[in-house]
């Protein structure tokens, strides 16, 4: 039978995480050349990818990364819970991450901004990963972001993050995106402030509850103010920022932002 060196064999487990036989068989397979032996196992992996491709995945992990001012992440996608837990697969999550932050591209909101050989990189990221998980794996989203402040609150079980870009000086603006994090993770709305509410969406609702206060019967000098307590009420389930608190419904997330606390963006990056 065939032998392999086994400080190689040691080396390429580490490089790689691959099965121990299958980086035995890509020794052999390269005459234990150690960079021929990891394509072997790359171009395995993409065959394994490509007979599972059209299997669900239906569990992931989202994972960020905030470098420098850079903030980067990626939702992974895979077919079990069992293997969404599992640290090597976590591990190429963060491949992936510090994959973009050496890319040349100061803002990444999608797949199709990467050029071939940026998704090449990923590919074969997705074969290694298939390779040692042996499950269909998929990279759903991807991003990258500069922001000169950031808060990152990654919920446990690495499905859902909020990421909140800030300009502050106050030493307790941490608590504060903290907070707005949190809340946006626990709630999930659709606009952080009421401005950002398209007019045409606002004017929509807006019409509609006037029709069913008029149908009612209410009062027409009246019908405004019900008009007014109905937007209202809209706006504290989708605004983020007018939302009640998660700690203390008695008070809205907005009342929590100090005067020298500037919100920029919130970022709810879920799978």
């Amino acid at each position: 039978m065939a032998k392999v060196d086994i400080a190689l064999l040691k080396k390429l487990r580490a490089i790689t995480n691959a099965p121990l036989k299958d980086c035995k068989a890509a020794l052999l397979e390269a005459g234990d050349d150690l960079e021929k032996a990891q394509e072997v196992l790359r171009q395995s992996g993409a065959l394994k990818a490509a007979k599972k491709a059209d299997r669900e995945t239906n569990e992931g992990v989202v994972k960020v990364k905030y470098v420098d001012g850079t903030v980067v992440a990626v939702k992974l996608a895979c077919e079990t819970d069992f293997v969404a837990k599992n640290e090597q697969f976590i591990s190429f999550a963060d491949k992936i991450l510090d994959t973009l932050l050496s890319f040349n591209k100061e803002e990444i909101t999608s797949l199709e901004n990467l050029s071939e050989e940026e998704k090449k990189q990923l590919d074969d990221i997705i074969a290694d990963t298939v390779a040692v998980v042996w499950e269909n794996v998929k990279i759903v989203d991807i991003l990258k972001k500069k922001i000169e402040q950031a808060y990152i609150y990654e919920h446990p079980g690495s499905k859902v993050v909020g990421i909140v870009s800030y300009k502050s000086t106050n030493s307790e603006s941490d608590n504060v995106a903290k907070e707005i994090a949190l809340q946006a993770v626990a709630m999930n709305p659709d606009y952080t402030k009421v401005e950002d509410i398209p007019e045409e969406e606002k004017a929509k609702y807006a019409e509609q509850f006037k029709q069913e206060v008029i149908e009612s019967g209410k009062p027409a000098d009246i019908a405004e103010k019900i008009v007014m307590g109905k937007l209202n009420k809209l706006y504290s389930d989708l605004v983020l920022l007018e939302q009640p608190w998660i700690r203390d419904d008695s008070k809205k997330v907005k009342s929590l932002i100090p005067s020298d606390f500037e919100l920029v963006e919130v970022i709810r990056y879920s799978i």
